[in-house]
């Protein structure tokens, strides 16, 4: 397969890093186009890939366009894509709230397909989802899952709304654990600990939590109850959570996220 990434920030750039482990797809057959200087030569040189400043007719020899773009930018480079697209190639883009509906009238295209990494690609430890049009086949689908696997974790949606729930979800998400582990760190602080005392304290127990999640493979909830003796201290915050309705809030944020992907891919 040839590949194109259309934008070599934080996202393509961490793309291009992680699909370099994939076996199948050679340097040689990747075009990074970035306007940067500086992007475009670091990621070509670090990748092997070739690179170009624009976007212009090369585009026509590759199989796959990722469009890792900001969605501000989109309609112009949308308009600008379709001048040399082939009814063949599969747009793939990452790209927050333009809908499937608004790639396809914009590039005259049919084989489009949505799809929302996480913060954690730029490790290889990403979370992403995909929903593609009815024109991509299961051929052209498993390219995509073996794409974003190489990120981290990648499903395959059943309908293009799980996209917006899923910014709202796998896409924030590192925003609202971010937001937790600083009110934590800062209560370490307040109890005496220093500053990395303090960020160590909780970036190994966050972490540790998660791998322990992840290894036992049962709910949350069945974990938390473990460690939440009748009288003791976890139960003490817990109560006091519950009792300023820290849950109900969190839900709530997480739906005024999940409103506002979809009031942006309308």
């Amino acid at each position: 397969m040839r590949l194109i990434i259309l934008g070599g920030g934080n996202m393509g750039g961490s793309i291009l890093h992680s699909i370099e482990n994939i076996k199948d797809i050679s340097p040689k057959n990747i075009l990074l186009i970035e306007k940067d200087e500086r992007k475009r030569n670091n990621l070509s040189k670090a990748s092997g890939c070739l690179s170009q400043r624009v976007i212009n007719q090369n585009i026509s020899g590759y199989d796959y366009i990722l469009i890792a773009i900001k969605p501000q930018g989109a309609i112009a480079v949308l308009e600008l894509l379709s001048r040399w697209l082939l009814p063949h190639q599969i747009i793939i883009s990452i790209m927050a709230g333009i809908s499937i509906n608004t790639m396809s009238e914009k590039l005259r295209q049919n084989k489009i397909v949505r799809v929302m990494p996480n913060v954690p690609t730029m490790i290889s430890e990403g979370m992403s989802i995909f929903f593609s049009s009815d024109s991509v086949d299961k051929k052209e689908r498993d390219v995509i899952q073996t794409l974003f696997s190489a990120c981290g974790s990648c499903i395959e949606a059943k309908n293009e709304d799980a996209i917006d729930a899923a910014t709202a979800i796998s896409g924030s998400g590192p925003g609202y654990f971010f937001y937790f582990a600083e009110k934590i760190t800062e209560s370490a602080i307040s109890l005496g600990f220093s500053e990395s005392d303090a960020n160590l304290l909780v970036q190994k127990t966050i972490r540790g939590s998660a791998l322990l999640w992840e290894s036992q493979g049962i709910p949350p909830k069945v974990l938390k109850d473990r460690v939440s003796s009748p009288g003791g201290t976890t139960l003490a915050a817990l109560d006091h959570f519950n009792s300023e309705k820290v849950g109900k809030s969190i839900k709530e944020g997480i739906k005024k996220a999940y409103e506002r992907a979809k009031e942006l891919s309308s």
